[in-house]
Parts: C-alpha cells; sequence; structure tokens
C-alpha cells in the first residue's frame, strides 16, 4: 500500500489552490489540514460568499462545495455567517450537493447558529425553498442540544400556526414537526392535514403535504424519522464514495452526458486566488512514493 501525501508540508497558497484544480477527487486529509489552518478561514469565507464563486466554471466549481464542507467542518463562531451565505446561494442556484448536507452542518454548528436562522425563517420574502433549508438547520441544531429544542421548535411552530403564512412554508413547518414526533402539535398537525385533503378534494392540481393517516401514523411510531438532519457530509471525501461518482461520470460521458452540474457553469466568476499575482500554481509536487496527483484517488 503507497503512503499517503503528507499535507502538512504544503503551504497555505498550495493547499488553498487544490480547491480549484481537485475537482471532486480532493483527499480527505488535505480537507482536514485545509479546516485546521486559521489562516485559510478568511479565504474560505470570501469563496463562499461571493456570488461569483457559485457561477464559476469547472472544475473550479467545486470549490464552492469543498469550502461549505470545510467551514462546516470547523463549526466554530466564524463559519457562522460563511454558512448562512451557502444557505442563500446553495438554495437560489440549486446546488443540491450542499443544499441536501445543510441541515447536518448547521446541526453541528449549534445555538450560535439559531439567530441567523430565525431570522430566514421568519423573511417572508425568503424563498420557501431557503426558510425550509433554515427551519431543517433549527431543528438539526436540537439533536445535539436539546436544551436549545423548545426555543427553536417554537419558532418552527410559528410558521406551522401561522394562517397567514405561506401554505408551502406551513407544510414544510408541519413536515418538520412531525420528522421530530412533536406531540405539542398533535392536534394543529391533525387539523392542518384534514384541511389538506379538503383542498385536494376541490383541486386536483392541489400538491398536498400531508394527510391524517401520515399524521396517525407518525405517532403511532414515536421513532423521530432524523436521517436527513445527521447525514455526514465528510462522507463526500470517503475513497469509495470518490471511485463511484468516477465511474458515475464515465459511464454519463459514454453515453453523451454531462455531469449535473454543468447547468452551474453558465456565470464564468472565480474568486482570485491567494497566490501570487493570481498565478495558479501547480500541483504540489510528488515522490516516487506517491505516483498519483494528491487531490486524485
Amino acid at each position: 500500500m503507497q503512503p499517503r501525501f503528507d499535507y502538512t508540508t504544503l503551504g497555505d497558497e498550495q493547499l488553498f489552490e487544490m480547491l480549484f484544480w481537485a475537482e471532486d477527487r480532493l483527499d480527505l486529509e488535505a480537507v482536514q489540514e485545509i479546516a485546521s489552518r486559521d489562516s485559510l478561514l478568511p479565504y474560505l469565507a470570501q469563496v463562499v460568499m461571493d456570488k461569483q464563486s457559485w457561477l464559476s466554471e469547472l472544475p473550479e466549481w467545486w470549490a464552492v462545495v469543498h469550502c461549505s464542507y470545510i467551514l462546516g467542518l470547523r463549526g466554530d463562531d466564524d463559519a457562522v455567517l460563511p454558512m448562512l451565505a451557502v444557505l442563500r446561494w446553495s438554495d437560489a442556484f440549486d446546488c443540491d450537493w450542499v443544499t441536501e448536507l445543510l441541515p447536518a452542518i448547521f446541526g453541528k454548528l449549534g445555538p450560535k447558529a439559531i439567530a441567523g436562522l430565525t431570522a430566514v425563517c421568519r423573511d417572508g420574502s425568503a424563498g420557501w425553498s431557503a426558510r425550509d433549508l433554515a427551519m431543517k438547520g433549527l431543528a438539526a441544531i436540537s439533536i445535539d442540544s436539546p436544551e436549545s429544542a423548545a426555543h427553536v421548535f417554537r419558532i418552527i411552530g410559528e410558521r406551522f400556526m401561522d394562517e397567514g403564512e405561506d401554505r408551502v412554508v406551513r407544510q414544510l413547518a408541519g413536515q418538520i414537526l412531525l420528522d421530530f414526533r412533536r406531540v405539542d402539535y398533535r392536534l394543529a398537525l391533525l387539523s392542518f392535514a384534514r384541511e389538506e385533503n379538503v383542498i385536494r378534494n376541490q383541486d386536483s392540481w392541489y400538491l398536498a403535504g400531508f394527510g391524517p393517516e401520515d399524521v396517525e401514523w407518525a405517532f403511532r411510531n414515536p421513532e423521530q424519522d432524523l436521517w436527513h438532519y445527521q447525514e455526514d457530509w465528510m462522507r463526500f471525501y470517503d475513497p469509495a464514495e470518490v471511485q463511484r461518482r468516477q465511474k458515475r461520470w464515465s459511464r454519463e460521458r459514454l453515453g453523451g452526458k454531462k455531469q449535473p452540474i454543468d447547468r452551474m457553469s453558465h456565470g464564468g466568476g472565480h474568486v482570485v486566488p491567494i497566490t501570487r499575482n493570481g498565478k495558479k500554481l501547480d500541483p504540489p509536487p510528488t515522490g516516487d512514493e506517491h505516483t498519483d496527483d494528491p487531490g486524485s484517488k
């Protein structure tokens, strides 16, 4: 078995540049080393907070995914504001690689993210999908910080109980309350579900969120449905996952299909790297004992 490359030997500039050329094949050890360096935090934040980063061409586009995951791995106070920007832009540009994992990431950030997520939840001008992510993030926080549960579910409950709220937002809030088996909202959930049935019977095009049978089933089965709130985003760097993705891309290329993320590649924006004069560094040198690129598997 070949020795692993020692990423501690690389300077900040070399490590940071890897985010832009390693595509989805960045080594876990490289990610961990980047996350451990406070000196790189401002640059990680710059990438995710700049709209143009989310519109970059491949392979540079992958940097927003890596930076989002790394900020979540850090999980410190300085990651909160950038991660709120991640919520905004990943939702705006339908970046499923990030949005699907945001609840779990905010769950790790913990109570320090509650204020920012609450503001998004209550922002009627925000899209329903962004507000859904914010509510799920709040709910996820309660898993590892149960002392916050009463507070976060009061916020989610406000959206659900507000009859003047967007119906879709109420559906989504109600689903979260069902996932967490919030018995304090059981009767309200049942009443809402019956309303859903009435509306659906009157309008065959109406997409009901859940019905009375869903509410009854949830509370007959007390085990909370939390998988979506506890996903491990760092599994992205597991060698088996990397290999699986490469096989997928190869099949799609052979079949004449584009990678799904190509739909993001229309803006051409790119955050200026911290290398001298903006010049991209060559990949770090490899010794005889390491024949693959450090970002490859």
